[in-house]
């Protein structure tokens, strides 16, 4: 009897277990206003005491039987979000969407646009993307596989990189780091050498393209850039990564976040260094970074000091070559004769002309020889040219204060100090201070074959130090009284000088009226001054230089003050100063289906130009801008939705277009018109869990573009003769063009993504009686004309076709391989080299067309005893193909050995793009 009741027993036990088998749920848990995963977010079973965390990649797994369920997730500064399941036969996928608490901080100062809501075209990439790809790039070039952009290296010096959008160059691109402007005061470029470092703090890089969703009164032509930081939102953790690439370059980073601590305090600190050559001749660098962070909680307040900052040396490759020094085989493919160009040619992709051998010996020079030509490494000191070196950290702090849950003022103090500058020669070098085939074919026993391309500076330095075993001449100095047994330098080295002290304040506010109304506002204010100078840092073996650029000294009564030292200020000195003032205001609007808004700025710039060496200071010249913008976004589904946006820009010139030529005069009115940008733009997204795709359409008109001087060489009826230049009243430009995007998640572990932007950018203007001044005293020169209508804009490819694929064959596994392709890119010229003889309008000349394939692989992984130690694992290989293309080119430039003006492969000057590049990588992680 016994027996049987233990076998019914038995049997109803399995049966039930059977009934109760368990299925299956898997869960995402993301931040909604950025999209990124949240890691260690808890999970929990409401009802029980039973749950899980997400793991690294923000993703949960649990094991449930059939029934129903309501899940809750909670971390730290978010809101509690909940939502009920039913388990039943099929494994369960669900998505959690967290909301911050109180207004999130990074909407009000970092404008970040928002999926189905800001009605803009944006590309949001998040740490995952940004560590997977990145792989020890300047952060331009990540972009590169977004639409509508294109970055290059320039001439591959580390942090050389820049970036165009839609056409405009990065001077009209507004780059912002936590809501704060970046781009320069006097110029709007962005040196991206200042940045080193900063990705591995990198919360998201968010860009934004044509006016952008920015509420600042910004040069966002093109589009901006918001790179956010982490900071007490973040999970704990410390981590140390260690990167090499194939040149030998290695790469340390150290980062730790401590999230929210209990008593309110968060800390995120990071510091990086990078040591080794570039795949560019001679381009070393050494730099450093540190970030510092501190993030306090206290009552309704969240206050966060910054300060970070990229002390870096790097050496540069600052001008192009023709095609021919490069790569001769190449060059010929595309018309470029090897004897076009004999005197400097095919010294590889990677040449640069800016450096060379010197023995500050000459009898070294002379006995060394015999091991050169044995042993080409054995050489004396490498001296480059191109050098460059700055620091310009950045110290800030931000209080954001929720008044109540619908108001938000926030106050950000900033302070930017800029040190540093470029070193090159004093006077430009021209082709016959390079070492060429003739030199090595002529004097056999001074100079062998692998000098070929490289700065002659024995010469220099030779002629420079008196005539010692060199059969120069002595230089007489200046007067009798002079000591004789000093030399004179008739070419040095110099470093440009542009030191900066920048202030600002950014004070803003967000009111929440009702359920529909958003009204935001606030004010703008910047200081700036910058000081400017050339001084003298190598003499290169004369004891003594001349300048006599400082016009406040009488060189006639003492000609003595002409005498210059290592350390003096030579050829300029002056102080440029910036003040900005500005205002703006926004209405937002979303009722169901329907989000818009309404946006309007004013600024006021305020310019001012101190010459030291001209005795001359200027008054302030105050100029006023505005900028009006709209949109609106409506869901036409679950899935799908519109989008239309429009505004009008009145922008202030940089304060470089303010100045005539190197004077402190201002430029008359007529001809510093504000810029004035008309843009409207359509846009279509759909989104599922599978597929998401965006179109957009835009059209641009942009008036009074200002340009670079246009330079000339004039002899008037009195056989005066030099160089001239004049400014342009502007440039009309018209971009337009079309956008997609999309990404298919074939499967659970396997995505396709795509991408396709066409652009049709045109000048449209003609200058005719041009007035042309000579450069050393300003006075009037001739008049020229030239036609630009109807002619492409360059330097930037306005075609681009994107591909990659994604796969995870097992968890934390990925292999990804991506390729871009470039087309349609014309040449940068300047405007008055794009009329021929006949004066009719010439297109400047079109670079091949070139693909780049990259691949991408990496593993995360845990080791069983270490639950909280994670390794990553990467390696990425860029350019895999190894593809030979022209990055960056210039279309009749005058500066390389044989100009030819023929608006073809002749007459242009290149950069050639990077060759395949490898790096390998290992982090570690501790949660």
């Amino acid at each position: 009897m016994k027996h049987r009741f233990l076998i019914v027993f038995v049997l109803f036990t399995f049966s039930v277990s059977i009934f109760a088998q368990k299925q299956t749920v898997r869960g995402l848990v993301k931040d909604s206003f950025l999209g990124e995963t949240i890691v260690g977010a808890n999970v929990l079973i409401k009802g029980t005491l039973k749950g899980t965390v997400t793991d690294i990649e923000g993703n949960f797994t649990l094991q449930l039987e059939k029934g129903k369920y309501t899940l809750e997730v909670t971390y730290v500064g978010f809101s509690p979000n909940s939502k009920e399941i039913i388990v039943a036969d099929k494994a369960v996928n669900i998505e959690f969407n967290m909301k911050t608490i109180v207004l999130d901080e990074i909407s009000i100062v970092g404008d970040v646009a928002r999926s189905r809501e800001t009605p803009v075209a944006f590309t949001t990439i998040l740490p995952e993307q940004i560590e997977e790809r990145l792989s020890g790039q300047d952060i331009p070039m990540l972009l590169n596989k977004t639409p509508g952009v294109y970055a290059t290296e320039q001439g591959g010096g580390d942090g050389d990189a820049r970036i165009t959008i839609r056409g405009f160059s990065q001077r009209n691109v507004a780059v912002m780091l936590d809501g704060i402007p970046v781009n320069d005061m006097e110029n709007g470029w962005v040196y991206w050498s200042n940045w080193f470092g900063l990705a591995s703090v990198t919360r998201s890089i968010q860009v934004q393209r044509g006016l952008g969703a920015s509420k600042l009164a910004l040069p966002s032509v093109g589009g901006t850039i918001n790179i956010l930081t982490k900071g007490i939102e973040n999970k704990r953790s410390l981590s140390i990564e260690q990167a090499v690439d194939g040149n030998g370059k290695f790469t340390t980073n150290l980062g730790y976040t401590s999230g929210m601590l209990k008593n309110g305090w968060g800390f995120t600190l990071a510091g990086a260094y990078k040591a080794g050559y570039g795949w560019v001749d001679k381009t070393n660098v050494q730099a450093g970074f540190f970030f510092a962070k501190i993030d306090k909680r206290w009552g309704k307040h969240i206050t966060s000091l910054t300060g970070f900052g990229a002390p870096q040396t790097h050496k540069q490759r600052s001008y192009k070559r023709s095609i021919a020094a490069y790569d001769t085989e190449y060059a010929e493919e595309h018309g470029v004769l090897s004897e076009d160009f004999p005197e400097i040619q095919n010294q590889g992709i990677g040449y640069n002309q800016h450096w060379g051998y010197l023995y500050r010996n000459a009898d070294e020079w002379n006995s060394d020889y015999s091991a050169r030509i044995h042993n080409p490494n054995v050489s004396g000191e490498v001296l480059n040219e191109k050098v460059n070196t700055y620091f310009k950290p950045q110290f800030s702090i931000r209080d954001s204060w929720n008044v109540n849950s619908r108001f938000v003022i926030s106050n950000t103090i900033y302070l930017s100090l800029g040190t540093g500058g470029g070193q090159g020669t004093r006077k430009s070098l021209k082709p016959d201070d390079l070492i060429t085939a003739a030199n090595v074919e002529n004097n056999p026993s001074k100079f062998i074959k692998e000098e070929i391309g490289q700065i002659n500076w024995q010469s220099i330095y030779n002629q420079n130090s008196g005539p010692t075993n060199t059969g120069f001449q002595l230089r007489p100095p200046i007067d009798s009284t002079y000591n004789d047994n000093l030399y004179y330098s008739n070419n040095y080295l110099v470093q440009s000088n542009n030191n900066h002290r920048w202030y600002g304040l950014l004070s803003s506010f967000t009111y929440i009226i009702n359920n529909q109304f958003v009204w935001s506002g606030g004010v703008d204010l910047r200081m700036y001054k910058a000081e400017h100078f050339m001084e003298i840092t190598d003499l290169l073996g004369g004891d003594y230089a001349i300048d006599t650029d400082d016009k406040r000294n009488d060189y006639d009564a003492n000609p003595q003050l002409a005498v210059k030292h290592v350390g003096d200020k030579v050829y300029y000195y002056d102080d440029g100063f910036v003040n900005w003032a500005g205002l703006f205001t926004q209405i937002e609007y979303k009722l169901g289906k329907v989000s818009a808004f309404v946006n309007l700025t004013g600024s006021v710039s305020g310019f001012k130009k101190h010459d030291y060496f001209k005795n001359n200071e200027s008054d302030w010249k105050y100029k006023p801008g505005f900028t009006f913008k709209t949109g609106a976004n409506y869901n036409l589904t679950e899935h799908s939705n519109v989008f239309i946006n429009l505004g009008y820009l009145s922008k202030t010139r940089d304060f470089r277009y303010y100045f005539q030529g190197y004077t402190a005069n201002f430029l008359s009115d007529s001809i510093t018109k504000n810029e004035e940008v008309q843009a409207l733009e359509f846009g279509y997204s759909y989104t599922s869990r599978s597929f998401t795709a965006n179109v957009n359409a835009y059209y641009t008109k942009w008036k009074n573009k200002p340009t670079s001087q246009v330079k000339g060489q004039y002899e008037d009826a009195t056989g005066t003769e030099g160089y001239t230049y004049g400014d342009v009243p502007g440039m009309d430009a018209l971009h337009m063009g079309i956008e997609v995007d999309f990404v298919y998640k074939i499967l659970r572990n396997l995505e396709f993504q795509g991408l396709i932007s066409v652009g049709d950018w045109t000048w449209d203007k003609k200058i005719e009686n041009l007035q042309m001044y000579f450069t050393d005293d300003n006075q009037p020169a001739n008049k020229i004309s030239f036609d630009a209508t109807g002619i492409h804009v360059g330097d930037a490819a306005q075609t681009q076709l994107g591909a990659s694929i994604k796969y995870e064959p097992v968890n934390r596994l990925y292999i990804e391989v991506g390729g871009t392709y470039f087309n349609r890119y014309y040449a940068d010229f300047n405007p008055e080299e794009c009329t021929d003889e006949y004066g009719n309008p010439v297109d400047s000349w079109r670079i091949p067309s070139f693909s780049i394939l990259d691949f991408h692989t990496g593993y995360r992984f845990k080791l069983n005893a270490f639950d909280k130690l994670g390794f990553t694992v990467r390696l990425n290989v860029l350019n895999a193909l190894n593809t030979i293309y022209i990055a960056d080119a210039k279309n009749n430039d005058t500066y390389i050995q044989r100009p030819f003006n023929s608006f073809d492969a002749r007459s242009a000057a290149v950069f050639m793009g990077a060759p395949r590049q490898i790096t390998a990588s290992l982090k570690i992680t501790i949660y």
